[in-house]
């Protein structure tokens, strides 16, 4: 009887288990799919057309079940200040329409409050392909709180057409081939400004391009000593030079206009295309600039690149520029937001942020690619001038203390204040805490 019961029971067990497959098969294979709901990434940067490209091939691989949308903030309308306050007020209302945004390198520890660590999902060989340059900007708190999407460096470039004018040009291309010391500098555009033309543009209005060229005159050490300290002391003698250096190129030299007070770097590219100025400070892929101005006004521009100059020391060195990507604590899509970010990351990827937007790559293995080397021998000077760059100070209120500095020293050289009113005035306001920062 009890043997009865048994088969009774497996007989009505194997029965379900063939209902239940039944079932199972008749919905995987009739029923309508449940359609799922496809996620919308917000990226808040400067799209070019490079960007678009890359978004545009992430959006391919994963369509129908990742979307990035770009948030537009262009170089060509914002400066870096605005855009960092733009930044600033959406991620403190807590926006709902950022999910991956770029800051400067420097704005990492600035922005870290706001931004979801990235510890997990970068482990030591994937950290190990980047730039050391590039990587020291991403810690804070020894939380790895950005990736590097790319490194920049100062430069200078020069309108090589209108040098080759000059009978002993060969002589002057040799010379700006070797790394210039601001007084050699001088001398020749001394010589240059006999043709009326402006000699030297570097971007002076009140915001963090300034910054960068007063780095640019002092060294490390004279950098860290004077703002890696509590309090700052800015009435030194290094600080008066350098500033009084930069005033007297607009005032006592004239080798650079007074319109350049009004100027950040997009002006000052535009204003030495259209004027045919020589020189002009500025940051990798300017050479797109010039094309695009050679295609819209006829025009057959053609710029020389070469080191920033050294003032007083060799040490001093040009100041590491670039932009870092972070996921934004408040996204709802974290998981995509850094697979997005990695995708930035591949070799490929990597490689069209040169070869279309001159852009210098974060991965170190793009550097080491002969065929991109034979085919844009350029990319070889540049990542060697990677390897003598100068970091802005880092620290977490870098970017209220260098609003303050970029306003006062601004002041001065507009001649609205003396440069020891503008150095005063800077270092009590720093060191009192007064300012109120987004």
């Amino acid at each position: 009887m009890e043997e009865k019961k048994r088969q009774t029971f497996w007989l009505i067990l194997t029965a379900l288990g063939v209902f239940v497959l039944a079932v199972y098969l008749y919905v995987l294979l009739f029923s309508e799919p449940v359609p799922r709901e496809m996620v919308k990434l917000y990226y808040v940067d400067n799209i070019s057309e490079t960007h678009q490209r890359l978004i545009d091939r992430f959006n391919q691989r994963y369509a129908g079940r990742i979307e990035v949308i770009p948030v537009n903030l262009p170089f060509s309308k914002f400066s870096t200040n605005e855009r960092k306050e733009i930044l600033a007020r959406s991620l403190r209302s807590k926006s709902e329409r950022i999910d991956v945004f770029a800051v400067d390198i420097i704005w990492t520890q600035r922005f870290a409050k706001w931004s979801h660590p990235l510890d997990a999902y970068f482990n030591d060989s994937l950290v190990g392909r980047f730039l050391s340059q590039s990587l020291k900007t991403c810690y804070y708190k020894q939380h790895l709180m950005a990736a590097p999407l790319y490194l920049d460096i100062g430069l200078f470039y020069y309108r090589e057409d209108l040098l080759k004018q000059f009978t002993d040009y060969e002589q002057i291309k040799k010379k700006l081939a070797q790394r210039l010391s601001w007084d050699d500098f001088l001398q020749l555009g001394l010589r240059l400004k006999q043709k009326g033309r402006p000699v030297y543009l570097f971007p002076a209005n009140n915001f963090e391009g300034l910054m960068c060229i007063f780095y640019e005159l002092l060294t490390p050490e004279q950098i860290n000593d004077i703002f890696l300290n509590d309090p700052i002391h800015l009435k030194r003698p290094e600080v008066e030079a350098a500033l009084s250096y930069l005033h007297d190129l607009i005032y006592k030299y004239k080798l650079s206009p007074k319109q350049i007070t009004n100027f950040d770097d997009i002006g000052c590219y535009n204003f030495l295309l259209q004027n045919d100025g020589f020189f002009v400070r500025g940051w990798p892929g300017f050479e797109l600039n010039v094309q695009q101005f050679n295609e819209t006004h006829g025009t057959s521009a053609k710029v020389g690149v070469m080191e920033v100059p050294y003032f007083k020391r060799p040490e001093t060195k040009a100041v590491y520029g670039g932009w870092n990507l972070m996921v934004a604590e408040n996204s709802k899509h974290k998981e995509e937001a850094v697979k997005f970010i990695k995708f930035l990351h591949e070799e490929e990827n990597q490689k069209l942020l040169f070869t279309s937007g001159g852009y210098l790559p974060s991965l170190k293995s793009v550097y080491a690619d002969s065929g991109l080397m034979t085919q844009y021998p350029e990319i070889k000077k540049l990542y060697r001038l990677l390897q003598n760059g100068q970091h802005r100070p880092m620290r977490s209120d870098y970017t209220r203390i260098s609003d303050i500095l970029s306003f006062y020293f601004h002041q001065f050289l507009k001649n609205e204040m003396t440069i020891q009113q503008a150095l005063e005035a800077a270092e009590n306001e720093i060191n009192t805490q007064q300012t109120v920062i987004n």
